[in-house]
């Protein structure tokens, strides 16, 4: 078997003129050198530059992918540099069900079926690219032979077997069931919400995150929200001089996948955010930042941290996580699992409870219903409504449902902000 690694890799682009991130995969130990793999590395690059993470992601599960068809007969006289020329679909649903035997054979609830089809669709996307980039592949993206029916009843049994565990031992469907279970659908409280913002160092971060829980935006997509917008962004300026007559303006944003969308986003969460970092804080991070890379700031960035430099994905994540453990000591009943991105799912959830209401605990709401839907999709860039639909109409049942202690006191009144809503709760968590 060989070893694969995803690994970090970040440089100036001479095509862009500007840094790239993303990961690359690396063969180790390959009779005795590293290698790196073009096809895999130049997908990487082309596919998921736009986000660290999702380079992360599809880094690993091709190296996983590589390492799988290492360990097969077919596979030992063949090149790393020839893999994806050999491989077809039977070859990405040996993997499937190789993966499945071994976590039942460990009786682990992870990773879920849904986890091993859905990696394995980034194993087909990565095959659809490599024939759209003109090179030979045995994978035919067309037919569904490369996917595993795990619930079938042959499978089950041949999977069962496969992993030799004992008759009474749990199978797929009750590990599956058991991971969904520990599952909470729970939203980020309005304490936890108070507890995270006041647990900031820098309000910068104060500010993406009620920016965040306003919009339902990515980190990587909140990053992007400009000082002063130009193009179909020139209706944005700072508080002080937008027109208010709408009380919302429009962001258009490049989201995951390149795809551009409008974000609708609240005047009043913007104003939020200009008292709370823009007024105070932005001039004299631009000074910062133009004595560090001897220039202006541009005005298509306004989020700065304490150094004037541009606040990043990267650097989102990493203040949380100092921020949670501040966060704790506030308010003890801060759990473990918030992070960051709990914010994106607040918007369509509140959302959804505006929307309908009482209806929310009625059959009315399991119809898809195309407005809703067509506006929270676009909102959030996702692709799947229905899905998309589902998952923030369960979620918004569960919280309106709810009696105390739940995000649903925090926003059912949309003519007032996130920032509103958290100054009127009584009463208010302690300073450390």
């Amino acid at each position: 078997m060989i070893s694969f690694k995803a690994l970090p890799i970040k440089y100036n682009n001479i095509d862009t003129l500007s840094v790239t991130e993303h990961y690359v995969i690396k063969a180790i130990n390959v009779k005795g050198k590293d290698i790196l793999l073009s096809l895999p590395n130049i997908f990487l690059l082309k596919e998921t530059a736009h986000s660290i993470n999702t380079s992360r992601r599809y880094a690993n599960v091709i190296a996983a992918f590589y390492a799988y068809l290492s360990t097969t007969e077919k596979f030992q006289a063949i090149t790393v540099g020839e893999y994806h020329a050999i491989a077809d679909n039977r070859d990405i649903r040996r993997w499937q069900v190789s993966r499945q035997i071994k976590r039942v054979a460990r009786q682990s609830e992870r990773p879920t079926s849904k986890t091993i089809f859905e990696e394995a669709r980034i194993i087909l996307s990565f095959f659809t690219w490599i024939a759209k980039f003109g090179q030979i592949t045995n994978i035919n993206v067309q037919t569904k032979t490369w996917i595993a029916h795990f619930k079938t009843k042959k499978m089950l049994s041949y999977i069962q077997q496969e992993a030799k565990v004992s008759v009474d031992s749990n199978n797929i469907k009750v590990l599956d069931k058991a991971s969904r279970q520990k599952k909470n659908k729970s939203l980020i409280t309005d304490k936890e919400i108070e507890a995270l913002l006041k647990s900031y160092v820098d309000p910068v971060y104060s500010a993406l995150f009620l920016l965040s829980l306003g919009t339902g935006m990515r980190p990587a997509e909140l990053v992007k929200f400009p000082y002063i917008g130009t193009g179909n962004n020139k209706d944005i300026l700072p508080y002080s001089e937008i027109n208010k007559d709408k009380g919302t303006v429009v962001f258009q944003v490049t989201g995951k996948g390149k795809k551009i969308r409008d974000v609708v986003v609240n005047l009043k969460d913007l104003c939020d955010i200009y008292e709370l970092y823009t007024k105070k804080f932005y001039q004299e991070r631009r000074k910062l930042y133009a004595l560090i890379h001897k220039e202006d700031c541009p005005p298509s960035v306004l989020f700065l941290n304490k150094n004037g430099k541009p606040v990043t994905p990267q650097m989102i994540s990493r203040v949380t996580n100092d921020a949670k453990k501040k966060a704790k000591k506030i308010y003890p009943d801060f759990r473990e699992k918030i992070t960051f991105y709990e914010a994106r799912h607040w918007w369509p959830t509140m959302f959804a409870i505006e929307f309908f209401k009482d209806k929310l605990l009625t059959e009315s709401a399991e119809a898809l219903y195309t407005a809703f839907a067509q506006a929270l999709t676009e909102q959030l860039g996702h692709e799947d409504i229905e899905t998309t639909y589902k998952h923030y109409i369960d979620m918004a049942r569960l919280v309106y449902a709810a009696q105390s202690g739940s995000v649903h006191e925090l926003l059912t009144n949309p003519t007032k902000s996130v920032l509103e809503k958290l100054k009127e709760m009584q009463p208010p968590l302690k300073e450390l």
